[in-house]
């Protein structure tokens, strides 16, 4: 495996990143940082594989020590959590959960105005 098959797997991982999650940032550790609990531990390690494979390509008797299997498999648990979220459900599911914390603020609110009346007589 070459520097080049490291990189275009990168770019493949950060592009996916940046659909799926909207996360932009120059590196993929950049990204992976930004995203925080978005991604599992799991998947940040596997990433964390990748990050190391490009680093010891970039040598060439450190690149002999890749594990190849290991990166298709790093790439494959990447890939598959990756393609399994869905934007729009996720920006809609975002947008209702605030719906709902605004719905009961609201109730409580209304909640504790009407005890108040109560409590002061004018009800």
């Amino acid at each position: 495996m070459t520097m080049i098959d490291i990189d275009t797997r990168i770019e493949t991982v950060r592009g996916m990143i940046r659909e799926k999650l909207r996360i932009r940032a120059k590196t993929l550790e950049g990204q992976t940082r930004k995203a925080g609990r978005l991604i599992p531990r799991s998947i940040r390690r596997n990433i964390n594989e990748l990050l190391e494979a490009q680093a010891l390509a970039q040598h060439p008797k450190l690149s002999r020590m890749l594990d190849h299997a290991a990166l298709d498999d790093a790439q494959t648990r990447i890939t598959a959590f990756l393609a399994g979220i869905d934007p729009a459900e996720r920006r809609k599911d975002k947008i209702l959960s605030l719906l709902g914390v605004i719905a009961f603020n609201l109730l409580l609110i209304g909640a504790l105005i009407v005890t108040w009346m109560w409590w002061t007589g004018r009800v």
